[in-house]
């Protein structure tokens, strides 16, 4: 192998020692600023090294055929060494400055989730729900006034066809199939209410998760 090929494969190990050191510190700020929980550490760390090697055997292959000589190492330990000393910290603040920025445009975003979708959402579901307990509360007033209108109508009905309905009424058992009716309508109303609680508490928790992300 001649003088070229040798400094050609140092210089390239030079290198490959300097994207070692990038990379391994971008991680670690990475890792630190988003909070990775600590057991996934050492795994990532796994991770890192396998790249790494699996890298450095690549850039010797193409270097010197993957010869593994004293100056390979040399050239990946002085490109570490370099890196340590003249870039290191400068990457530490650029890659926090890019995490920030990040987590600025993430937080914007979910703002702007929470403005242009969740709150309108809000509003229209507060607004149907207004709307439908009018409506409800309006009915059941209406119906009151009418079935108070009607009561003496009704009593003087029953009172002229009473010996004619009654017989058939008790034939044809009409008061308990009047209570079964009675009691479905009860058991649809309290089904209905606890769907109306369970979308309630859904919608609660929704809003909660975007509160906590802005």
């Amino acid at each position: 192998m001649n003088l070229h090929t040798q400094w050609m494969t140092v210089m390239l190990m030079m290198m490959s020692g300097l994207a070692l050191g990038l990379v391994f510190d971008s991680y670690r700020v990475v890792a630190g600023q988003f909070k990775f929980p600590r057991w996934t550490l050492p795994v990532f760390d796994l991770l890192y090294w396998l790249a790494a090697t699996l890298f450095v055997f690549q850039m010797l292959v193409k270097g010197n055929q993957g010869e593994l000589r004293f100056y390979v190492l040399l050239g990946l330990a002085a490109g570490a060494w370099l890196y340590a000393v003249f870039l290191s910290r400068i990457t530490v603040l650029i890659v926090k400055w890019v995490v920030a920025a990040i987590k600025a445009i993430w937080r914007f975003a979910m703002r702007c989730v929470y403005v242009l979708i969740v709150l309108p959402f809000k509003g229209i579901w507060a607004g149907i729900k207004a709307l439908t307990l009018f409506f409800i509360s309006s009915a059941m007033f209406l119906l009151k006034i009418v079935l108070q209108c009607l009561r003496p109508l009704w009593l003087l009905i029953a009172w002229l066809f009473k010996p004619l309905v009654m017989p058939l009424w008790n034939r044809f058992r009409m008061t308990e199939r009047c209570k079964g009716i009675w009691q479905g309508v009860i058991s649809a109303g309290k089904r209905i209410s606890a769907w109306l609680i369970g979308v309630r508490c859904q919608m609660r928790r929704f809003l909660d998760l975007f509160r906590r992300k802005r």
